[in-house]
């Protein structure tokens, strides 16, 4: 009898935190903000974009990179990012996975509905490796998640074991910086405590901006600030265009003209494909990895980002050699430094 109550109460704990998977009939709609990084993450499970029923719109303006590797994703019911829990419940679904930012808005209407979900947050290393877990387990593949962690994490822990025995003075004073073109263009830094400024860190560098923006979101920064920092190597991100493109608005604005950067011509795009790198999206580790190389290039010289994205699609989704060069390889651009 004893044995049969701690069964029991071991099943309850593993309904409770999400340790049975999904049937392989059950409904997932994938909703609210940032739904592109929570498909790419649904996508490394082979088979579980195939219960996916209903997404909340939005790319960057590169493309969708789901219906570029499965087209039967778009045949799937789109809806408004911002809608209510009564949407989300005309889906039918069986689970809806949302970023945590949504949950003070859509949890209570959910629960209220009876409507299961599961909330990732997606924004450092640590809350990746957390999540891709929770993901495992609740699409009952718990061997998959574990194996794309330790991806992950072996990947990164090969550059931080290098970087993090470097002294100050050999840690260059890095910049990343959004461009914003709402009007006259204008340069936006990330808060301390997102993955920009993490992977500059661990990559080997110093944020210059650390500090500078205590808020949640992108703050705008004054030009006599970025000439103040005065850093040795800037890093531009754009979400909607080529990178390269700011980059080089970057290096010949005048007003910069007397910036280390600039005058060493360290002034770069941050890679993109569908989407840029620079973001918590599973493309992290890829931008990690030029970072790390752009930062320390004496450090990393046996590390190929070519490769190492060849690797990631590969582990990742599944994408041979062809289907790299028919997919992945004519949306990559910024300034990569190498042959692909």
């Amino acid at each position: 009898m004893m044995k049969h109550s701690k069964l029991l109460i071991l099943l309850l704990i593993l309904a409770v935190f999400g340790g049975i998977g999904l049937g392989a009939q059950e409904r997932i709609v994938i909703g609210g903000r940032s739904s592109m990084m929570l498909a790419d993450a649904v996508y490394l499970f082979p088979g579980a974009g195939k219960r996916i029923v209903a997404y909340a719109r939005g790319d960057q303006g590169l493309g969708n990179f789901i219906t570029a590797i499965d087209p039967n994703f778009k045949n799937n019911v789109s809806f408004d990012r911002n809608a209510g829990a009564e949407v989300y419940a005309s889906f039918k679904p069986d689970l809806v996975i949302l970023k945590s930012a949504m949950m003070g808005q859509l949890k209570a209407p959910l629960d209220a509905l009876g409507i299961r979900q599961l909330y990732l947050t997606l924004e450092t290393p640590e809350q990746y490796y957390e999540d891709i877990g929770a993901l495992g387990k609740v699409l009952g593949d718990e061997r998959r998640g574990a194996e794309v962690v330790s991806w992950f994490a072996s990947h990164e822990a090969k550059i931080v074991a290098r970087t993090s025995k470097l002294g100050v003075n050999q840690k260059p004073r890095v910049l990343v910086a959004r461009i914003s073109t709402s009007g006259e263009a204008s340069w936006q830094v990330p808060p301390d405590s997102w993955i920009q400024t993490i992977m500059v860190e661990r990559a080997g560098g110093q944020a210059v901006w650390k500090d500078a923006n205590p808020g949640s979101g992108w703050a705008t920064v004054t030009l006599e600030q970025i000439a103040a920092w005065n850093p040795d190597y800037v890093f531009i991100i754009d979400y909607r265009e080529n990178s390269s493109k700011g980059a080089e608005a970057f290096r010949k604005d005048g007003r910069f003209a007397s910036l280390k950067a600039v005058k060493s011509n360290t002034v770069f795009g941050f890679p993109q494909d569908f989407y840029s790198w620079d973001q918590p999206d599973t493309r992290w580790i890829l931008g990690f990895t030029w970072l790390a190389k752009r930062i320390q290039p004496e450090l990393f010289a046996d590390i190929s980002v070519a490769q190492t994205t060849r690797d990631f699609f590969s582990f990742m989704y599944g994408l041979d050699e062809s289907a790299f060069r028919s997919l992945i390889l004519p949306k990559i651009q910024g300034d990569l430094g190498e042959q692909f």
